[in-house]
């Protein structure tokens, strides 16, 4: 979940080595697609037509857990620092009948504004030698899409259909949505190599306005 900039930290050799033997799992944090001209669509469009009465959920910085780990060789850790400053803004609106519940099926939207990054902790130990430093990561894959349909189950999730855009990390398939209240939960996991490798996000959405219309 590193950037270009985060790899200009110096690290001694055999860290290095496993640095770039992660290089794969890592490049799943990376903001390579911004500036792809296929994922344009108005997810950046803050002021676009809803359609229809919506309810808008912004996320919650400080709300945001991530967590990542390999322990095949030596250790590498990152972790977010809610203590750091978080760049940007993003929230889903849902359709809404009475403006006080969502609908329990419609048509939703994902807006967004700035890179939505902040730092991360990033530990590695290798050789007996422990680094620690922060480095840039981003909470979205960076080519999602403006939004779709949506469905409220029994349970309290909410399953999302989206019409474009490509659906990773919080995004993806296996991620879980859950309304409690005034906040959305959004979570992801995922582990390999016998949960050697492991990584999590979590984090809320609260109820905001996020500059809904009609």
């Amino acid at each position: 979940m590193t950037t270009p900039r985060a790899q200009r930290v110096r690290f001694p050799r055999a860290a290095l080595a496993l640095a770039i033997a992660l290089a794969v799992f890592a490049a799943a944090c990376l903001d390579t697609t911004r500036n792809d001209t296929a994922c344009n669509n108005r997810r950046f469009d803050l002021e676009r037509p809803t359609g229809t009465k919506m309810l808008a959920f912004a996320i919650a910085p400080k709300s945001i857990s991530y967590h990542f780990l390999d322990v095949r060789r030596d250790t590498l850790e990152y972790t977010w620092d809610t203590s750091r400053v978080y760049y940007g803004g993003a929230c889903l609106r849902f359709q809404t009948t009475d403006s006080v519940r969502i609908d329990s099926a419609g048509a939703f939207q994902l807006v967004m504004s700035g890179s939505n990054s902040s730092y991360m902790r990033q530990r590695i130990v290798s050789q007996g030698i422990t680094l620690s430093d922060s480095v840039v990561g981003y909470v979205f894959a960076g080519c999602e899409g403006d939004g779709g349909t949506f469905r409220l189950r029994p349970d309290s999730t909410v399953a999302l259909a989206w019409s474009n855009g490509q659906q990773e990390r919080i995004f993806g398939p296996s991620a879980i949505h859950r309304l409690a209240g005034d906040t959305l939960w959004s979570s992801w996991a995922v582990s390999s190599n016998a949960d050697s490798v492991r990584g999590s996000w979590r984090f809320g959405w609260r109820r905001a306005y996020c500059g809904e219309g009609f």
